[in-house]
């Protein structure tokens, strides 16, 4: 039931509010309180009431926070927190993701009861014992302060696109309370995303690479919907690649050692030691919590600062990439690392023939080249780079990762990876 990033899925479908009702019991039932909320989709009222009746049934407290970012919920929540999302998915999806107190997402042994208690049907207390609603709107006042309080400052002019989604309003504050001078575009709430796709990748960014060159930013910022996320454009309009700002962030935190996924560029390796974990926010701040680490990240634009919170947090990331190119233009910055070039591809797989297919990869990959990574997925070094290929989490698909030491080793290396995986798929 659960992917790399919670419960999700398309409405009407696998999402449904007799499912949220089973998910906020099973999540209820080992919490004093739960604290629900929701990104701007236009069928999360609906599945929030249905998570706050179940959550109420097993007995627990429910507070609802309202609309705000992944990020903010999680800070605020004493006990558990619950978020009604599907994060970068379409607006046709929707889903369910619990948390712990500690800012960690619930852990394997955390997704094996739920799913045992939600497939066994939602269970009640008795009518004395139903926990009590309440409602608490200060979530954006409260983690725009502890924003503001972790980076004081930053001097840019920057481009905020909120994809119409749960970051819109609290970002834009935030920049402008730290000094930034700041525009901002897709930045009211629209839980139908008709502006563009919530998803922050290269191609769903055209309005805010216009209006980064138009406005004359210095940098421009895109979240996803429950911003958990922030993609970064330079002052050209041009896509900052996700690994070469994991580097900087990694340098600017001062972090010797980084946690990220198999996914990431070897560039992060030129500025810390890098420990890889498989795909997954989960996974990287379970990492984080157990071993240490100074900064945690991940290619799809996923921030952690583990110092602060071991959540991923878009708004704090976007203030400090603005703390960032106050000190120096980003793309200086960039253009000083170590030249590595990363591929990228999705290829349309269901869920039920994902296993085969990769069992077809593997024994391709073992066949080809001996020994391989299994981390997560099949990740193989060759020379001059390395390929990944994994069953995506949260989408029937499944995605090719590859690098090289130039733009066309890199090539090569994808059309290998993707060859290999078309093969297994045929």
């Amino acid at each position: 039931m659960f992917g790399t990033s919670g419960v999700r899925g398309v409405v009407g479908e696998k999402i449904t509010t007799d499912l949220a009702l089973r998910i906020g019991a099973a999540v209820g039932e080992d919490a004093d309180t739960v604290t629900v909320g929701r990104d701007t989709r236009v069928t999360g009222k609906a599945l929030e009431d249905g998570v706050v009746a179940g959550v109420l049934s097993a007995g627990a407290d429910a507070e609802r926070v309202g609309i705000a970012p992944t990020p903010s919920v999680v800070r605020h929540a004493d006990d558990t927190a619950l978020v009604v999302t599907a994060s970068h998915n379409p607006p046709e999806y929707n889903g369910f993701k619990p948390w712990n107190a500690d800012g960690t997402a619930y852990d394997g042994e955390q997704r094996g009861v739920v799913e045992e208690r939600v497939e066994s049907g939602a269970s009640s207390v008795d009518a004395e014992s139903f926990g009590e609603e309440r409602r608490f709107d200060g979530v954006l006042r409260e983690h725009g302060d502890a924003v503001v309080d972790a980076v004081a400052e930053a001097d840019v002019r920057v481009v905020v696109d909120g994809a119409g989604g749960a970051g819109s309003r609290i970002t834009p504050r935030v920049l402008r309370r730290l000094g930034c001078d700041v525009v901002t575009v897709n930045c009211e709430y629209d839980g139908s995303f008709s502006a563009r796709l919530p998803e922050p990748t290269d191609e769903n960014l055209d309005d805010l690479k216009d209006a980064v060159v138009a406005y004359d930013a210095e940098l421009g910022l895109a979240h996803d919907g429950d911003a958990d996320r922030v993609a970064v454009v330079d002052s050209s309009g041009e896509y900052v690649e996700p690994d070469s700002l994991m580097a900087l962030f990694a340098r600017f935190e001062g972090a010797d050692e980084v946690v990220a996924p198999v996914n990431t560029s070897t560039v992060v390796d030129e500025v810390a030691d890098v420990r890889r974990t498989a795909v997954g926010d989960v996974n990287v701040a379970a990492e984080l919590k157990q071993n240490g680490g100074g900064f945690g990240g991940e290619p799809s634009n996923n921030w952690i600062f583990p110092d602060e919170t071991l959540c991923p947090d878009g708004v704090l990331a976007s203030a400090k990439v603005c703390a960032l190119a106050t000190e120096e233009p980003l793309r200086r910055q960039i253009d000083a690392l170590p030249p590595r070039f990363v591929r990228r591809g999705n290829f349309g797989v269901a869920d039920e023939d994902k296993p085969c297919v990769m069992d077809g990869v593997g024994e391709q990959a073992r066949d080809e080249y001996g020994d391989y990574s299994a981390v997560d997925g099949v990740r193989v070094g060759v020379d001059g780079g390395w390929f990944l290929i994994r069953p995506s989490g949260t989408e029937p698909k499944v995605r090719v990762t590859a690098e090289g030491e130039t733009e066309e080793r890199a090539d090569e290396v994808y059309e290998t990876a993707t060859s290999l995986l078309e093969e297994a798929i045929a």
